[in-house]
């Protein structure tokens, strides 16, 4: 009972279901070889320790102690006993090492355990001779010790191999031994012995699952990990590859408005100069740098609707008619029709169908007003306007920035947000250069 208590308690150490009957296979294979490997060195050393050991049996009948003492001519033949078995241990070596594969398996098992337990119970019965002797029981602690530490085996069967020697050597010095104190210090010592080997064989055992849990672990970590390292080395490739079709979407579509601007020498820059001066605001009232990024793509894109307008309306010199300038009204729609399957416009759709809103509501398309019409279309209409006022049209000449910034507060609160407007003057009477000479390139413009 008690030995049960230890070895379901050492189970705890490492659960073996942790395995998978893979790596248990695996791990009974690794088991058998180290065994194996072992027991082959110890079973030579042990052939040549007993075949000296016959010698000084030989002496010990030339001096004539057998005859003398009994227990030397027992002592003999329990050498000539071990020394048999390893002869049987050797004829197993040979089949393992000469049989087919599938049957080395089952001769190397057969080496070891034989082996194992053989050697155990002779153990036993020297001690038992050595009670005519000596009277110790030496020989079983030191193998059944040894055995302990050197075999690598399941629980179970080195309590049966250990118990098998103990119960040999209990009833053995039972029957040899008459000195009654001697008799029950070998009753303690070889129980606790048995006990100890029992401890160290089942904590080794466990030690090597625990030792092939954490390398298989660890193989398993690596695996995952590798596996996760191709996973973004692909994920990365795959970003690396949408960023370059971004970046030349961006290209295109970039590309496009500025062939849009150049058909008309009057709107050249105009994008630009929407920039400069929607960039001019969002500084001066700390805007992010993301709302920074989506004004600078919504101030070049935001005409890229009038692509689908005829030249003819765009640069007619005087006034339109109500169909002409219906048709001029469009763009906004068309303009995020256009944007909408660019993934990298998603966030400025709003931004360029609301930039003629007016914030009394009367604009276009939508008649939004107040604040319903987004924050940043309201930025870009201001910065729109005043361009399109200081530039030349082919209807008109350029008007001056005074003239813009008078536009801008005779107009605040119904046509353009008043927040805003008063913040536009403010920023051209304290820095006109900054809103007039900053000129973003295209590139500045895509980032």
């Amino acid at each position: 009972m008690l030995i049960q208590q230890i070895i379901k308690k050492l189970r705890g150490i490492t659960e073996v279901k942790d395995l998978s009957p893979d790596d248990m296979k695996e791990f009974k294979q690794e088991i058998l070889n180290i065994n194996f490997q072992r027991h082959k060195k110890l079973d030579f050393l042990l052939f040549v320790i007993f075949a000296v050991l016959l010698y000084t049996d030989y002496v010990n009948y030339k001096n004539l102690l057998w005859f003398m003492e009994p227990g030397y001519r027992l002592l003999f033949y329990s050498h000539l006993l071990v020394l048999g078995g390893m002869v049987i241990c050797g004829i197993f070596y040979a089949l393992a090492r000469l049989s087919p594969i599938p049957s080395q398996q089952r001769f190397k098992q057969i080496f070891f355990l034989f082996g194992s337990f053989y050697v155990t119970i002779c153990a036993a019965l020297t001690s038992v001779v050595d009670q005519y002797l000596h009277g110790e029981i030496i020989v079983f602690v030191i193998c059944v010790l040894a055995y302990s530490i050197i075999n690598l085996q399941r629980p179970l069967i080195a309590v049966l191999m250990y118990s098998l020697a103990y119960v040999v050597l209990m009833a053995g010095i039972t029957l040899v031994q008459e000195d009654l104190t001697i008799l029950r210090g070998h009753y303690i010592n070889g129980t606790l012995i048995v006990i100890l080997a029992v401890f160290l064989s089942t904590t080794l055992y466990y030690t090597r699952i625990r030792d092939l849990i954490s390398k298989k672990t660890i193989e398993r970590q690596k695996a995952e990990l590798e596996q996760a390292n191709k996973e973004l080395s692909a994920a990365n490739h795959e970003l690396r590859e949408s960023l370059a079709a971004l970046d030349e979407s961006q290209n295109i579509i970039f590309t496009l408005t500025l062939a849009l601007e150049s058909k008309d020498p009057n709107t050249h820059g105009h994008s630009e100069r929407v920039v400069n001066y929607a960039l001019a605001l969002a500084d001066y009232l700390n805007l992010s740098e993301r709302d920074k990024t989506l004004l600078r793509r919504a101030a070049v894109l935001h005409d890229i609707g009038k692509i689908g307008i005829p030249d003819y309306i765009l640069n007619k010199p005087f006034d339109l008619t109500a169909e002409e300038w219906k048709i001029v009204k469009t763009h906004p729609v068309r303009g995020e029709a256009i944007c909408s399957k660019l993934k990298f416009a998603q966030e400025i759709l709003p931004i360029i169908r609301h930039h003629h809103e007016r914030f009394d509501g009367s604009g276009y398309p939508d008649g939004l007003s107040g604040d319903s019409i987004p924050f940043l279309a309201r930025i870009i209409s201001i910065a729109d306007t005043v361009d399109a006022i200081t530039s030349p049209r082919s209807y008109r000449i350029a008007r001056s920035m005074e003239y813009a910034l008078n536009e801008l507060k005779e107009c605040s609160g119904t046509q353009f947000d008043p927040f805003l407007a008063e913040a536009f003057i403010k920023i051209y009477n304290s820095n006109t250069s900054k809103i007039i000479n900053s000129n973003p390139t295209v590139a500045e413009v895509k980032n």
